[in-house]
């Protein structure tokens, strides 16, 4: 895996095109707030690890009631989505097609992380499949071959531990918005750590350039109200601004 430090936004779209150059397959991106955070779900991190079909099946008998138009009962990678999409911890890595919106998840908390390096990773998806003998082809979501790796966060069946790299068939503007792809992880091995040939890149924004790089980001529109398009987040938004200053 290479890693390279960035000091602006020009600086990671022409690293970025470097990239591109040596290697012309897809690239999807992920922000951290901290370099050193590995590629692994929320839910298989401490306190959540072993708790993962308690969450899903309690999350199902309990929003389903509360739902209008809920998926089906079977609809495995619908009801993932659902809970990816309320915050619910899952086996669901969110990507992006756009460096940009992850550089936004890299350096928007830079008050919470004042002495963390940040990083931008970038991600080839079809050397992953390829690698996990999914060939090298990209998936939604709602496939059977990702299903296959759905299913262990609801039933308890053997794992298949694989990671697979899919599109998010989700019907939402925050998707849309966000340019969202995943990784499913059916496996509690971080992706960082398979050490597959030339599939990561990790861009590092050091500490003290997190704050310029979460500005220029704002000038060019990448705002909390531009990356969530809801009300609430508006709302959020106005009272942050009001107390800046800004």
């Amino acid at each position: 895996m290479n890693s390279f430090d960035i000091e602006s936004i020009d600086d990671l779209i022409s690293k970025i095109t470097d990239l591109r150059r040596k290697n012309s397959l897809k690239i999807w991106f992920r922000g951290h707030a901290d370099k050193d955070w590995d590629l692994i779900p929320m839910v298989k991190r401490k306190p959540f690890i072993g708790r993962e079909q308690y969450l899903t099946n309690d999350f199902y008998i309990k929003a389903k009631n509360r739902m209008k138009q809920a998926p089906g009962k079977e609809d495995y990678s619908g009801w993932l989505s659902l809970m990816q999409h309320y915050g619910l911890p899952t086996r669901l890595l969110d990507w992006s097609k756009s460096p940009l919106i992850a550089a936004y998840f890299a350096t928007s908390n830079y008050q919470d992380y004042p002495n963390k390096d940040a990083c931008i990773w970038a991600m080839h998806p079809l050397i992953l499949n390829s690698h996990e003998n999914f060939g090298e082809y990209l998936y939604p979501m709602d496939r059977n071959t990702v299903i296959k790796l759905i299913i262990p966060a609801f039933k308890t069946i053997t794992p298949t531990d694989k990671i697979i790299a899919c599109w998010a068939v989700e019907n939402d503007l925050r998707m849309f918005v966000q340019q969202a792809a995943f990784t499913v992880h059916d496996s509690d091995v971080p992706l960082n750590k398979l050490n597959i040939e030339n599939m990561l890149t990790r861009f590092i924004i050091p500490s003290h350039i997190k704050q310029k790089f979460a500005n220029d980001l704002a000038i060019c529109g990448f705002s909390l109200s531009d990356i969530f398009p809801d009300i609430e987040k508006i709302s959020i938004e106005l009272r942050s601004e009001t107390v800046s200053g800004t």
